[in-house]
């Protein structure tokens, strides 16, 4: 399928998860990813919204992320907004004057348990599901979710290969039923080329976590953007494996290329840690920087101070509001949660903000029509600032930059427009 048939595919998926029933085939799935059912908005549900999706008293959407596990401060942020907004979707009403059930599945950050609890979900008679959290978690499930044409939405995957099944291949065929609110690869991997131009980093070494596809897929398109600018170059790029903890060689032929920084492309803020640690310790002073996997509490308790100052992109930053709508999500995040929101918890919120937004456009759950407004949402006023969607349906939003503070806080560092 070529690109000009991309964004009427997204356009069914979404019209599918607002307004329609979609069924997919029963399946039997041995699993022990834990299943809880979340009414959202019980208080204001209808007085039938305890029957059954068959017989149109509500609409069931599987929410499949990693709340448990060693990633879950991944995966619970991305379930903390999307039930924020489903609660406040219910609280007006619902969806077409129908309330939404929501069936919450625990992946534990797994590729075949987030399958397993699909198929489970498919039993139950969902509508679409939202999910899942981590990359390759995420392309499992799309692989999955893509057989039965099944509309999915992930808020946090940012891998080329969760909507386009082979990125390799220009001409690859697109998921026609995976939409994404958050921003891609290529798009984070040229913003943080730009925003080493800008800080006049000449000389880069990059780390590379060679069997993850986010780090792979995020060099990649940084390389191509730093090669465009005289006068920068990767002095050096050592891969290495997930499962490697001694990085004193890889660092050892780093530093002995005197690097203005390195950039840590890793899946997980820990490894990114490891590697601070490890090279502060051989003496290394310079900058550090990297993608969204870094905003994590990890890289400050498991590097300490070697993690001051290191910089990382991200999706917003509460203590700078882009919109009013900022504001008005903060009050009720907190109100209902008592913390502070993670960057993925608003974009798992502006997700269904936008897809509701071209529903109420189009006036209508005509594909269509739909499809028109979405091909015209353009300076949409979500909680994490203005969005426009291109014609890849991704989302065209600027990156932030936070800094890692000496106390293990981070901070607003700086903001580079698409």
């Amino acid at each position: 399928m070529k690109k000009a048939m991309k964004l009427v595919s997204l356009v069914l998926a979404v019209v599918m998860l607002l307004g329609c029933l979609a069924a997919c085939s029963s399946k039997s799935a041995t699993t022990d990813s834990t299943a809880s059912t979340d009414t959202a908005s019980t208080d204001t549900a209808a007085s039938d919204s305890s029957e059954a999706s068959s017989d149109g008293g509500e609409i069931v959407i599987a929410l499949i992320s990693n709340t448990t596990g060693d990633y879950a401060q991944y995966g619970q942020p991305v379930r903390d907004g999307a039930m924020l907004y489903i609660n406040q979707l219910n609280a007006n009403g619902g969806i077409n004057g129908k309330q939404v059930k929501v069936l919450e599945y625990d992946d534990k950050g797994d590729g075949v348990e987030a399958v397993n609890a699909y198929n489970l979900a498919c039993d139950n008679g969902i509508t679409a599901v939202f999910g899942a959290t981590l990359t390759g978690t995420t392309i499992a499930l799309a692989d999955a979710t893509y057989e039965d044409n099944m509309p999915q939405v992930t808020a946090s995957a940012t891998a080329t290969g969760v909507t386009v099944i082979d990125p390799a291949d220009p001409e690859s065929e697109i998921r026609p039923n995976v939409f994404r609110a958050c921003f891609i690869d290529p798009f984070q991997g040229t913003m943080l080329a730009r925003y080493a131009v800008k800080n006049e980093y000449k000389k880069i070494a990059i780390m590379r976590e060679k069997d993850s596809e986010y780090s792979v897929g995020l060099v990649k398109y940084f390389q191509d953007e730093i090669a465009t600018h005289d006068g920068y170059e990767v002095v050096a790029l050592c891969d290495f494996m997930n499962k490697d903890e001694d990085f004193s060689a890889l660092l050892g032929a780093v530093l002995d290329k005197k690097p203005d920084v390195i950039f840590t492309s890793v899946s997980y803020a820990d490894k990114a840690a490891q590697i601070m640690k490890q090279a502060h310790a051989l003496g290394y002073e310079g900058a550090f920087f990297g993608g969204d996997t870094l905003d994590a509490p990890e890289l400050f308790s498991i590097a300490g101070d070697a993690a001051v100052g290191a910089v990382f992109t991200t999706f917003y930053d509460a203590a700078q509001p882009a919109t009013e709508m900022t504001s008005k999500f903060l009050d009720a995040y907190r109100a209902k949660y008592g913390k502070e929101p993670a960057a993925p918890t608003v974009m798992a919120y502006d997700a269904y903000l936008t897809m509701r937004n071209a529903i109420e456009t189009a006036g209508t759950t005509d594909a269509e029509a739909v499809r028109d407004a979405l091909f015209a949402t353009s300076g949409f006023v979500g909680a994490a600032g203005s969005i426009t969607l291109n014609d890849t349906h991704d989302a065209v939003r600027p990156v932030v930059f936070k800094e890692v503070q000496a106390d293990g806080s981070t901070s607003f560092k700086d903001m580079i427009e698409p």
